[in-house]
């Protein structure tokens, strides 16, 4: 998949995890723009990690990739903080990246024009 993503214009892969605790090192040390997140990982609770990712980088736009494609996976995703889903193809995968760099680039934009934009809840916020 890395291969296939460098290929994409514009696009820099800054890192690579194969666990959740090493996705929250590497995302926290790299501080990408949109973090491709796998649902299945080895490690600690991939729910707990992605939220501690959304804490910690506000400005990075989460995509979770994943073989499921349940409604109620999206729901729960959403609520940890992810911006996007797309399931394990790669079309639905870079149409989810650049639906998010659009979104940080016209936030980006209206954030230097003086417009506030509510921040994403917070994993505390979310019964």
């Amino acid at each position: 998949m890395r291969v296939l993503l460098e290929t994409h214009a514009g696009w820099e892969i800054c890192g690579e995890a194969r666990s959740n605790s090493e996705a929250l090192e590497r995302s926290i040390e790299l501080k990408p723009d949109v973090l491709v997140k796998d649902w299945v990982m080895p490690g600690v609770s991939n729910l707990e990690v992605t939220c501690e990712i959304s804490r910690r980088l506000p400005g990075t736009a989460i995509v979770l990739f994943s073989f499921h494609d349940l409604p109620a996976l999206e729901i729960i995703a959403k609520a940890a903080g992810v911006h996007g889903v797309a399931s394990k193809n790669l079309s639905s995968l870079i149409q989810a990246i650049e639906k998010e760099l659009h979104f940080s680039a016209n936030r980006q934009s209206a954030s230097s024009d003086g417009i506030t934009l509510p921040a994403p809840p917070q994993p505390e916020d979310v019964q």
